[in-house]
């Protein structure tokens, strides 16, 4: 299973990001029984811009990635991988290894889009 986990580091060693779309790299694993094989270190380089959680949404699904591991994804990101078929999950405190650890044991949790800094006024549309 090819798995990319928001980091906020360059390796395994690097802690799991609590964001998505601003992580600072996505780290992209082929999880095989437990296994980390064919690791793949991607700074994201659109931490900046506009629209990041749909831009980094698109460069996991161009990975190929199944799973995605973060703390949070809004809902247009996650609209977005739900799309591309990429099952999300809930990082815990920790590292990219113990991450990827825990979910080959099955041990984390989905994870719900977050809209979280959004305010929606009466006419339904974002505010702030």
């Amino acid at each position: 299973m090819k798995v990319a986990i928001a980091a906020s580091g360059e390796g395994l060693d690097s802690q799991a990001s609590p964001v998505f779309g601003r992580c600072s790299h996505l780290i992209v694993v082929d999880l095989v029984d437990g296994d980390f094989k064919d690791v793949k270190i991607i700074p994201n380089p659109v931490t900046t811009e506009g629209g990041v959680g749909i831009k980094t949404a698109r460069m996991v699904g161009n990975e190929g990635a199944e799973v995605i591991i973060s703390g949070s994804v809004g809902p247009n990101a996650f609209e977005v991988l739900t799309q591309l078929n990429i099952k999300t999950y809930q990082m815990v405190p920790g590292t990219v290894e113990e991450n990827l650890t825990l979910l080959s044991q099955g041990k984390l949790q989905d994870l719900n889009p977050s809209a979280r800094g959004r305010r929606m006024g009466a006419n339904g549309r974002r505010q702030g």
